[in-house]
């Protein structure tokens, strides 16, 4: 069995380290990928959460511990900077999906809007149901 080769140049597109600066549909879906950052930052504030309830010798005391880093400056306006980078991921989601999901109702297209509205409502209905066990 013999393997043919080419004796031309194969060609590689160059791609310089700023092709994302180019058009601003780059920009804003660098900023999107981006916000796994925060993501990766509220995921080790819930764990270190844990850890706090979890290594305390005396029961319920590891909550206190929590809250004083909770409490601090830096980690508040981490956390403000991760709520607005959610809000941010989140609408840029919902405003794609419906681009993206192609379901047929009776032979027709859903409209975007319906499914949408429908990711906000359920979002709006966790959210609140959140809400209420917070507080029972």
């Amino acid at each position: 069995m013999s393997v043919t080769v080419s004796k031309r140049k194969k060609y590689v597109r160059p791609m310089t380290a700023t092709w994302w600066q180019k058009l601003d549909f780059y920009k804003a879906y660098m900023l999107r990928e981006a916000t796994s950052i925060f993501a990766v930052w509220f995921c080790i504030v819930l764990l270190y959460g844990i850890l706090c309830l979890a290594s305390n010798p005396i029961q319920g005391h590891g909550i206190f511990s929590f809250i004083e880093f909770l409490r601090n400056p830096i980690v508040v306006i981490l956390n403000i900077i991760t709520l607005v980078a959610t809000l941010y991921h989140t609408v840029t989601y919902f405003l794609m999906t419906p681009k993206v999901m192609n379901i047929i109702v009776k032979n027709e297209r859903l409209p975007h809007h319906v499914i949408r509205n429908a990711l906000w409502a359920v979002t709006a209905l966790i959210s609140v149901v959140a809400l209420v066990l917070a507080y029972i």
